[in-house]
């Protein structure tokens, strides 16, 4: 998701959660870019937990970053500080929040700005769609220096970027959308958008759950995928990303167990990176996409459906891209999980 680091070691602190005691435990993880390893010490303890290991090629070296989660060794570390000075004074200045609003007039060009944004210096950070009316609006409006009229013809989609080192901005970059894109910097904006809760714009109606599983969002692969799906025709009522721990995996992921193979390795691909949940409405909906998602299994649908989502963007049977609904009656509830459950939390 972000720029390799060029330095050799970097520190943070991080805690993991451990369900069985119910308490969160304290750790200093230590990567090594240049022979991609990690080391844990145990801060409570004071001692070595993990002795300098060598990570897998799914985890990135820009997955250490502040804030972020990294699955290491079947433990999901959230990294909560920096743990050094020097990794302070090399990471931490030179990382900004960008907000990108794009309006309801740039709806078929979503998928399109956010891929050329991942195709730059900008690391995905969040993303959500949302609707204005009223008041709001008239408040959006004045935030962002626009029209409130602008903003409610239907659907936005707010996205939260990180950009490290030098880029030529965001409006820069996003001028041949024209007045559908804005940009700002302001922290405050950001929060306004991403801590506040905000209702969702979901349907629940005719609809079918794609979610973007955390590889190809690593990979920058979110704007393609979502431009796939707008260019087929599909009508995207809601999008937002996630990041889910293992218990709230395990919930959403229970029904397939036992139905698909490794399912303990696609629980760790739900939970080693944000996701990005998109409810899909169509006549059949379900079968539809499904179509368009692809073979589960890579090689069929590299074989059989190239065009496919799965065959596009899938590396094998766990990370193979995206996760669609597989049952008829399961799009609603697939969508109210996302768009409904977790949303209220």
């Amino acid at each position: 998701m972000s720029p390799p680091i060029i330095d050799d070691v970097i520190g943070f602190k991080g805690e993991w959660f451990d369900e069985r005691p119910q308490i969160i435990k304290h750790y200093v993880v230590k990567y090594f870019s240049k022979t991609h390893e990690v080391e844990m010490q145990d801060l409570k303890a004071h001692r070595t937990f993990l002795k300098r290991s060598k990570l897998p090629e799914s985890i990135l070296p820009g997955d250490f970053q502040l804030d972020n989660q990294v699955l290491i060794y079947g433990r999901l570390i959230k990294l909560t500080e920096y743990a050094d000075p020097l990794t302070k004074s090399r990471l931490g200045p030179s990382t900004e929040k960008t907000l990108v609003f794009m309006k309801p007039s740039a709806y078929k060009n979503f998928g399109n700005i956010l891929a050329k944004l991942e195709a730059s210096n900008y690391s995905f950070m969040s993303v959500k769609t949302v609707g204005l009316f009223g008041n709001e609006a008239l408040s959006v409006g004045d935030m962002l220096g626009v029209t409130a009229d602008s903003l409610t013809d239907g659907l936005g989609v707010s996205c939260c970027l990180l950009v490290r080192g030098s880029t030529n901005g965001a409006a820069d970059l996003l001028a041949e959308f024209g007045q559908g894109v804005v940009c700002n910097r302001n922290e405050k904006v950001v929060d306004y958008f991403f801590a506040n809760k905000a209702a969702t714009t979901a349907t629940l109606d005719n609809c079918t759950l794609c979610l973007i599983k955390s590889h190809s969002v690593k990979a920058k692969n979110t704007g393609m995928i979502l431009n796939s799906i707008l260019e087929q025709g599909y009508e995207v009522s809601a999008i937002e990303s996630y990041t889910l721990d293992r218990a709230i995996a395990e919930e959403f992921f229970g029904l397939y167990k036992g139905t698909v193979a490794d399912y303990g390795h696609h629980i760790d691909e739900l939970i080693s990176g944000p996701v990005v949940a998109i409810e899909i409405r169509a006549e059949d909906a379900v079968n539809t996409f499904r179509k368009s998602a692809g073979p589960y299994d890579i090689e069929m649908a590299k074989e059989l459906f190239p065009a496919s989502i799965r065959a596009r963007f899938g590396e094998d049977n766990v990370r193979n891209g995206v996760h669609c609904t597989d049952l008829e009656t399961d799009g609603k509830s697939e969508c109210s999980y996302f768009f409904d459950v977790l949303h209220e939390d």
